[in-house]
């Protein structure tokens, strides 16, 4: 028997039947909402794509009688909002009733679309999404009692979970069920509905046809409920149950026949420790991109809008990724294998990285998190600097971004006169930093998704903090070569509005390299700690004297330089400075314009088992221009 799991975060879905009905008005009174009759699911097996067979125990389950109806599951748009259930009943299955909210009456939104389709007998289907709370995997062989039945294994046997949802679908995912409907969008006690033979029926006739014909394909569904493409076909030509035994029966002689062709084949070949064969999973689930999507889901990706479509983020829904076994499995799925190893076995590693596609969904699934981990840390430095690509690691020259000479005049021959760039070269050089880290075989055999997350998380956090100190170190190690008496762009002071109007006179008469004005105004403050709280009066207040004391003296500063704090820079020290797209403080330089670092992994070595991850992160950093910076001591 395996373990108990406690789950969370997964959705699955669960096909049923479903009958809209007309919003009908009475005695000249305004219309009652379309309501709508659900039996979502009878207690049974059910095929839920990549889940496989699944048995959802209805006394585990916990739900509210206000849930919302959702168009397809989108849960990302308020379009698809159709409305609201005003009753759920748990009793060995799932049904619920409740009424349209949505704009139906517009036949260009979803909901009038779901009603005029309604209206004119197209049979849609009810799908109920639910969050697994807790589940076990039932052996072949192991008997379990669910829902007033007894259950045959191999099937996940969902023993607690949450209604969360319910969807109307035109299609089914399984394609195993249809939903019976009556619709007419605005009816009266009087109104006469045509039905497709021309005979005259009322709303209440069919209303009982379609709950008879709801009741036809429950009995159908519990015969075939084992072979779906019998289901779907029963369902949508009629059948009865009578002859869809008999089709099921024939299908299930003709399966026997191709397993025993199947097992002689298979004494024929060696053992690959893979089955070769498509998993069953929900028609356009399983991509790349949606493997990538339910993993980082699962392990709690932030803003996954701002990395995915909703649309990617609703199919990702349909995928099992609650572990590394699970997440194994779903990427090994995009190449059609089911991996037949476990986390237990020594060659798990070497089977699970044996497809391309496990590289791919890992590596953009870490780096994924990579980048959370690094935009979390102090990203200030961008504040300050001008970024640019280099596509080697030898050092490489800029010049000044201050000119050293005006426009010439053209001459009388129409001759261009040349100009000359300033001395005040730089170079700036690209250099490797990286550090290792591993899931060890210990993570593999806890299962914890968490740490596809939480290494490379860590990682992204430590190239942050790793660039940040090379960069404030580089800009401090400038100040003493370059903000001198000489160069007339240093000054000393807390800041006050006093140390701010001495600043500011200094910044005014900055000069290019030929004594003409600079020509570009100051709008950045830069601080340490001690500095950036009278930054933010001297920016956000409209009274005061000294930086501190409110009085009824005007702040000339409102609003002129922007504090940005750094707590990687002395605390007592201060920059005026300008925008770094005019003239920039300092530089930072990028291998092929990557700002940020990547993360690879690969097996580790043979004498070792697990999953090694290297981060790379490619950089420089340099003192840019000093002609366009104010420095204050700060004291």
């Amino acid at each position: 028997m395996s373990d108990v799991k406690k789950l969370d975060e997964k959705i699955i879905a669960m096909i049923g039947d479903c009958q809209i009905l007309a919003a009908v008005a009475e005695d000249g009174k305004a219309a009652k909402l379309p309501t709508v009759e659900m039996a979502a699911y009878n207690g049974g097996k059910i095929n839920v794509g990549y889940w496989g067979m699944v048995v959802i125990d209805v006394a585990g389950m916990k739900a509210s009688n206000n849930t919302p109806i959702l168009y397809g599951h989108d849960s990302y748009s308020i379009d698809a909002v159709l409305g609201q259930t005003s009753k759920v009943t748990l009793d060995n299955g799932i049904t619920a009733i409740g009424t349209f909210t949505g704009d139906y009456e517009d036949k260009s939104t979803v909901a009038g679309k779901v009603l005029i389709n309604a209206r004119n007998g197209y049979k849609f289907q009810v799908s109920m999404g639910a969050t697994p709370l807790k589940s076990r995997e039932v052996a072949e062989g192991e008997s379990v009692e669910a829902n007033g039945q007894t259950f045959e294994g191999p099937f996940t046997l969902i023993m607690e979970s949450k209604l969360n949802e319910v969807s109307i679908l035109p299609l089914g995912a399984d394609d195993t069920t249809s939903a019976a409907i009556a619709a007419g969008l605005q009816t009266t006690k009087e109104d006469k509905i045509m039905a497709k033979d021309n005979e005259v029926k009322t709303a209440e006739d069919i209303r009982a046809a379609a709950v008879e014909e709801t009741g036809r394909i429950q009995a159908v569904s519990a015969v075939a409920k084992d072979h779906p493409a019998i289901m779907a076909q029963a369902v949508k030509d009629g059948w009865d149950s009578t002859k869809t035994e008999i089709a099921v029966l024939k299908a299930e002689k003709a399966e026997q026949a191709k397993e025993i062709e199947a097992a002689k084949v298979q004494l024929e070949r060696p053992d690959l420790g893979f089955n070769i064969q498509k998993p069953e999973v929900v028609a356009g689930a399983i991509t790349e991109e949606t493997v990538q999507a339910a993993a980082c889901l699962r392990a709690g990706l932030k803003n996954p809008l701002e990395s995915f479509s909703a649309e990617v983020l609703n199919r990702a829904g349909d995928i099992k990724v609650r572990t590394i076994t699970e997440f194994v499995k779903a990427t090994l799925a995009l190449s059609g294998k089911v991996l037949d190893k476990t986390r237990h076995d020594s060659d798990f590693i070497q089977a699970a990285f044996s497809t391309a596609s496990m590289a791919n969904v890992l590596g953009a699934t870490v780096n994924k998190f990579v980048r959370q981990g690094f935009a979390a840390q102090e990203q200030t430095w961008r504040e300050v600097s001008r970024i640019r690509s280099v596509v080697d690691f030898k050092a490489n020259t800029g010049v000044g971004l201050v000119m050293a000479t005006n426009l010439k005049k053209l001459a009388p021959d129409g001759e261009i006169q040349h100009g000359t760039i300033s001395d005040n070269a730089r170079t700036i050089t690209a250099d490797t930093k990286a550090l290792m880290l591993a899931i060890t075989r210990k993570d593999i055999i806890n299962d914890d998704l968490g740490v596809l997350s939480d290494l490379p998380v860590k990682l992204g956090n430590s190239s942050a903090r790793t660039l940040n100190v090379d960069f404030w170190a580089a800009l401090e190690a400038s100040v003493s070569a370059n903000y001198t008496g000489g160069n007339a762009n240093t000054t000393t002071g807390a800041l006050t509005t006093t140390t701010m109007a001495a600043a500011e006179l200094l910044y005014l008469a900055l000069q290019d390299y030929d004594g003409n004005p600079l020509g570009v105004e100051g709008s950045i403050l830069l601080c340490g700690k001690t500095a950036f709280g009278p930054a933010r009066e001297l920016f956000n207040s409209g009274k005061m004297i000294g930086g501190t004391t409110k009085s009824g003296d005007a702040n000339i500063y409102i609003n002129t330089f922007r504090p940005v704090l750094s707590k990687y820079l002395a605390t007592a020290p201060w920059y005026m400075t300008a925008d770094p797209s005019m003239i920039a403080l300092m530089e930072v330089a990028f291998l092929n314009g990557n700002e940020q670092p990547v993360v690879e992994s690969s097996q580790m070595e043979f004498n070792q088992l697990g999953i090694q991850m290297r981060c790379v992160y490619d950089y420089g950093v340099a003192a840019a221009e000093y002609k366009g910076t104010v420095y204050s001591t700060g004291v």
